[in-house]
């Protein structure tokens, strides 16, 4: 299993709509992915630099093939982009392969 991680940060004031985006556009487009297990989202308790609040997302998938055509694919795109709206850095990348 290969866990995605990805974070950035966001205004404060944005913290809400980062929650409903993620409930409502997020999760269910996610569930849609072949070979993707879920993705959860994580919000820092405290301000970061520039007083940003961290946001994270974790991803499971079967995959770095599923990841790839997920991500290559409109509906990846569609997904996000409204998220994508409201980062205030950019984006870092991480894939881990889960041990046993």
């Amino acid at each position: 299993m290969i866990i995605r991680i990805f974070d950035t940060a966001i205004d404060p004031q944005e913290t809400d709509r980062a929650r409903r985006i993620h409930r409502e556009v997020i999760v269910p487009a996610f569930a849609r992915f072949a070979g993707c297990g879920g993705i959860e989202m994580g919000l820092s308790l405290e301000e970061h630099s520039r007083d940003l609040v961290l946001l994270v997302a974790i991803s499971r998938w079967d995959s770095v093939a599923a990841i790839e055509q997920a991500t290559a694919s409109p509906e990846y795109a569609d997904a996000v982009s409204e998220l994508r709206e409201l980062f205030q850095e950019n984006p870092i990348v991480r894939h881990f392969e889960l041990t046993d």
